[in-house]
């Protein structure tokens, strides 16, 4: 709209001139806004006119790219000066904010620059635990200042503020197989479940969630980009929410599963849904699984590839889809093997594997879940003097492990229900021969 007042003859000629010699009065995109074509013709005559004309048209040229680190140390220095006027909930948030909004969008670069991420990690931790905690200013000002101190270093030590290809390659392969592993695990469990008790027919159920988890994806990104600002808190607010429900889901399909085990139920198992019995609210619950397995993943990934996107080098972009491709050619012949040999188990043990690795996952889900609450300040972290394994959604602190020990006893319940229920049907059938 501002280009309006001006001509095409006008904006080439500004082009020009900003390519020659930049007239000082536009320094970033703030001053450009609050510029207006009368003062600038008063304080550079035709040549300011003629530059502002082209700026218009191109404010991008004055938006520079802020490295996520940048933004950490930033929401560190609000932090501090709010603890220092006696303001701890604002500080608490501001310190939230570092880490959401800035240090976890860093740390594919960091990783793949050979930085301690998991010390840094929970450098930011213990810092945001001192002001939950009201510890005494001197105390918080000492953290304050080694955490600043260690992300300098971290991103001088990561390399140049924009990736390189090789990079960028490489943290985008990980990304995607870390992301992708666990919902490549349910999806070839539930798809060899039901290709293993002839019901081919329930595949398209199965193959609509995940389906529609990757284009609501799809739009996550979009929306991201283009309309709002998807900020640190409400994405792991979101992540959190749908790991927990999705472990709630994976006990109840796990427990469904083992339930089969015994050689006269999954006979009779077999026999009913290869009539027809899967329908209805049960194939609505496979897409459900299928569903929430994919869009926790892709919802994370797609923002990472985001972040991974602005540290790269524009002339490096083409590794980004070269590393993505390699990630998902992995992911999908890992599919492949886990679907291809499980296939050749007998049924009694594909159905004990299978509900072994969903329980398995319930609870590395509900891991993940606390721990993404933590994160976004929704629950208190108590560090635990334990080693932190991600991949299990072993996080070291009192919450996660509780919540995790929780899920872990509902499942031996479960395990031990269905044994010594097996156990006495069997001894009532035989008392009755």
């Amino acid at each position: 709209v501002g280009g309006f007042a001006f001509s095409d003859a006008e904006r080439a000629a500004g082009e020009q001139g900003w390519r020659q010699q930049r007239l000082s009065m536009f320094n970033d995109i703030g001053g450009l806004t609050q510029l207006t074509p009368a003062a600038v013709e008063a304080a550079a005559g035709k040549e300011g006119l003629a530059q502002l004309a082209w700026l218009r048209a191109h404010p991008d040229v004055l938006m520079q790219s802020v490295h996520p680190l940048d933004t950490a140390v930033e929401k560190l220095n609000s932090s501090i000066a709010s603890y220092r006027s006696g303001d701890a909930e604002q500080a608490y948030g501001e310190a939230v904010a570092a880490y959401l909004d800035g240090f976890e969008l860093a740390e594919a670069s960091l990783r793949a620059g050979g930085v301690a991420v998991a010390a840094l990690e929970r450098q930011m931790m213990a810092y945001r635990q001192l002001i939950r905690e009201r510890a005494p200013l001197a105390e918080v000002e000492s953290g304050y200042h080694a955490l600043v101190v260690a992300l300098d270093q971290a991103r001088d030590g990561s390399g140049a503020a924009k990736l390189s290809g090789g990079a960028g390659a490489v943290s985008a392969a990980v990304i995607l197989l870390r992301e992708g592993l666990e919902a490549i695990l349910i999806l070839a469990a539930i798809a060899g479940v039901l290709i293993k008790t002839g019901r081919r027919d329930a595949l398209p159920y199965l193959h609509a969630g995940w389906a529609v988890a990757l284009l609501l994806g799809a739009a996550t990104w979009w929306i991201s980009t283009y309309v709002i600002a998807i900020g640190g808190a409400s994405r792991e607010l979101t992540e959190g929410l749908t790991a927990l429900l999705a472990a709630a889901v994976l006990v109840y399909v796990g427990f469904w599963l083992h339930g089969k085990t015994n050689a006269q139920r999954w006979r009779e198992f077999v026999e009913v849904k290869i009539k027809g019995a899967l329908q209805g609210r049960a194939l609505w619950m496979l897409t459900l699984v299928a569903f929430l397995a994919v869009y926790r993943e892709v919802f994370e990934t797609v923002l990472f590839y985001r972040a991974l996107w602005l540290q790269t080098a524009a002339d490096q972009h083409v590794s980004l889809w070269g590393g993505m491709a390699a990630g998902l050619g992995v992911l999908l012949l890992l599919g492949w093997l886990i679907l291809r040999f499980s296939m050749r188990l007998p049924l009694r043990l594909f159905f004990a594997v299978n509900s072994a690795i969903l329980f398995v996952l319930a609870v590395v889900f509900s891991g993940h879940g606390v721990a993404a609450l933590q994160e976004a300040g929704w629950v208190p972290i108590d560090p635990l003097s334990l080693p932190r394994f991600e991949w299990l959604g072993l996080y070291p602190t009192v919450e996660t492990v509780l919540m995790q020990l929780l899920v872990g006893a509902l499942v031996l319940a479960i395990l031990l229900r269905e044994r010594f229920g097996a156990r006495s049907a069997r001894s009532s059938s035989v008392q009755a021969q």
